[in-house]
């Protein structure tokens, strides 16, 4: 009985805002990393107020629930039925909450939080229109604020946008961009230097002229030697850049 005591008390705490230490950290980062429908969204979470009930499931038979659904009550009369409002999952049975994914009333969802490397910190968030992802936006270095957004369209990430300048202020401002094509290539890098919101430079990846393999010492070259004195072409490289840092996926437990 103390276990199961134990064990309810902490899915308690993981819907409150005022909970464990994932979820203060997410309100104290609200105003950087969320919209302005952040808290509607958790509080969906909420199982006592009117109208929302919950279930728990455990998926991996160890005894102990690792997903709790909240649902809320709509509709009246013959039309009344209940909708998934709220889903969070303990993805590596530690008994700490990993994804945190919040419905509409019409059971569509809003967005996602989840804690990606297990350390008790929300760091991606994905935002849903219509059911489709067109926004992440990652905290890369555990300091509790954006550093990178990567957006999508028609299901394929086309532009990522990154904060390489820290500075202190809470809110995200991009100074390195990559745009990639439909493959997932990147064509495009751009530099923003002065940190003023606008890119100083852009470089065409997809322009950049290859650079012709060195022959083999073994296999001579069929083109004859340039003669003494004459310069050669090469095409310039790029700039270096961080490298694309494009997520996958992330995994999910559903009962």
């Amino acid at each position: 009985m103390k276990k199961w005591a134990a064990i309810g008390a902490l899915v308690a705490l993981g819907c409150s805002s005022t909970g464990t230490s994932a979820r203060r950290l997410v309100v104290r980062r609200a105003t950087g990393m969320q919209t302005s429908t952040a808290h509607e969204d958790r509080s969906r979470c909420d199982a006592t107020r009117p109208g929302r009930s919950s279930s728990e499931y455990d998926t991996n038979s160890d005894g102990v629930p690792d997903v709790r659904k909240v649902f809320q009550t709509v509709g009246e009369a013959s039309e009344v039925h209940s909708v998934l409002v709220c889903r969070e999952v303990d993805l590596n049975h530690d008994g700490s909450k990993d994804v945190f994914r919040f419905y509409n009333d019409e059971g569509r969802t809003l967005r996602e939080e989840e804690d990606r490397d297990f350390d008790g910190r929300i760091d991606v968030i994905t935002y849903f229109e219509g059911g489709d992802v067109v926004r992440r936006e990652f905290d890369t270095n555990s300091d509790g604020m954006v550093d990178m957004r990567l957006y999508f369209r028609d299901h394929r990430p086309f532009r990522a946008e990154r904060e390489l300048q820290a500075d202190s202020s809470p809110d995200f401002h991009a100074d390195y961009w990559e745009f990639f094509d439909t493959r997932g290539n990147i064509v495009r890098i751009g530099w923003d230097y002065d940190h003023d919101g606008r890119a100083d430079r852009w470089d065409r990846i997809d322009r950049l002229a290859p650079q012709r393999p060195q022959a083999s010492a073994q296999q001579p070259s069929s083109q004859p030697a340039p003669p003494p004195g004459t310069a050669t072409a090469t095409a310039p490289a790029p700039a270096p850049a961080p490298a694309p840092a494009t997520p996958a996926a992330a995994s999910s437990v559903t009962p």
